[in-house]
């Protein structure tokens, strides 16, 4: 079972935003297999659901901008999106992969022992998305390790009364008022705030409300222009990260965030399951 407040005792989860992506690839068995490569606790995926109601995983609700397919995947049957092959969005050379299923990538990060953040992207009149999304999860008996995420607090709410073992992570881009009321109106378990909105008095309401803390950031080279004029970010996120304020990093480069995390002195947390992985 992943334990989602490890701050409390010296261990950070570090998270691969769609894997460790800053090679070219994303959402793909690559950029999941260099996450885990690079000591990743877990790694966020994006779902989008085909117009036959195949679960894949793809970050854009269309195929054009990361990928050699067009059209709107909502649009278009498993067996028309699975004739494209991915590409990197950021024009690096990268071997095309499939745009792969969700069951096929649940069975592939247990393999690899990485626990799972799932975004759920698209939205529907009914809950019958919500409840694929579960049994497929429960189907690869992942639902100790994964999380359900989305900026939507309804769709969190109403996957928690679909399905109550499931955790979720609500994702925010704001200084709230009051992050706790917010975090119980969806019964999240984890919220994660972005840079530059995080602050620690948003890490201290959420644990004393026993909601996990989670910090998205940007890719270092962000920070280190900013360094060069006197603003430091680092160095006041490694204060944070030693007052335990934060239970997990979420960001594209894994190998960063893996050393960053392990020069303040700190563990990274692992997912709880058997892993076959090697990591460096």
């Amino acid at each position: 079972m992943l334990d989602l407040l490890p701050s409390r005792h010296g261990a950070v989860l570090v998270c691969g935003h769609r894997g460790h992506i800053v090679d070219g690839h994303e959402n793909t068995r690559p950029a999941l297999d260099l996450a885990a490569a690079h000591g990743a606790s877990m790694c966020e995926i994006d779902l989008r659901m085909t117009a036959d109601r195949r679960l894949v995983v793809f970050h854009d609700d269309i195929l054009d901008d990361a990928s050699t397919g067009t059209g709107l995947i909502s649009h278009l049957t498993y067996a028309e999106v699975a004739r494209s092959r991915t590409r990197s969005r950021h024009g690096l050379p990268i071997e095309g992969q499939p745009i792969a299923l969700f069951e096929d990538i649940l069975a592939h990060c247990r393999t690899l022992g990485l626990g799972m953040i799932v975004e759920v992207k698209d939205r529907f009149a009914d809950t019958a998305y919500l409840e694929q999304v579960a049994a497929s999860i429960r189907a690869a008996d992942m639902a100790g390790a994964v999380l359900i995420s989305s900026f939507d607090y309804v769709t969190l709410r109403e996957m928690k009364a679909i399905a109550p073992e499931m955790r979720s992570m609500g994702i925010n881009y704001h200084r709230l008022a009051d992050p706790a009321g917010a975090a119980r109106s969806a019964a999240m378990d984890v919220m994660n705030t972005d840079y530059p909105q995080f602050a620690p008095d948003i890490a201290r309401a959420l644990h004393e409300a026993d909601v996990a803390v989670s910090h998205y950031l940007p890719r270092p080279d962000h920070f280190a222009r900013r360094r060069a004029y006197g603003d430091d970010y680092h160095a006041r996120l490694a204060t944070i990260l030693q007052d335990g304020l934060v239970d997990m990093i979420v960001c594209d480069d894994v190998a960063w965030a893996t050393g960053f995390v392990r020069d303040c002195g700190l563990t990274i947390a692992r997912a709880g399951l058997a892993t076959g992985a090697a990591h460096v």
